[in-house]
């Protein structure tokens, strides 16, 4: 009975640390940076990693190569009036922010593509809506696709 729930034990604690094993830690360490940004709501925490020539799509707007000044200042405006913020990635990567605004509880998908330049990891690309991922960087809002049926 002791083997049985000192197994338990050890598999229940090395689990989360096993799942992330093929993560380098530089971009374990902003996948963390990035999480606790948006978590607090202060993007601002998170400049130094925010590339100039950044794609950014924020719900229904997108926005391609911007330089990271725009990038925050329209992540600080995204993040105005949004309450109780709770986040974390699932995958590396990609997770679900989960928020009140004005009274009403929403959620919307998080992704984040990392590029090494010059040995730095930085943000290539941000997506902050819940819009699929393989048409993230298309300028396509949901409704107007519709329009042609």
């Amino acid at each position: 009975m002791r083997t049985l729930i000192i197994g338990a034990l050890i598999l229940l604690c090395f689990t989360p640390a096993l799942s992330q094993l093929g993560v380098p830690r530089n971009v374990e360490f902003a996948l963390n940076r990035i999480e606790q940004a948006i978590r607090a709501g202060h993007p601002a925490t998170m400049e130094d990693l925010l590339q100039s020539g950044i794609t950014m799509r924020l719900g229904d707007s997108l926005y391609q190569r911007i330089s990271s000044i725009t990038a925050i200042d329209l992540l600080n405006k995204f993040f105005t009036n949004k309450d109780s913020i709770d986040f974390r990635f699932g995958l590396p990567g990609q997770g679900t922010m989960t928020y009140s605004s004005g009274g009403k509880r929403e959620s919307t998908q998080v992704d984040v593509w990392l590029k090494r330049d010059q040995g730095e990891i930085g943000i290539y690309a941000l997506n902050i809506s819940n819009y699929p991922i393989a048409t993230v960087f298309f300028n396509i809002h949901p409704d107007t696709s519709k329009a042609g049926k």
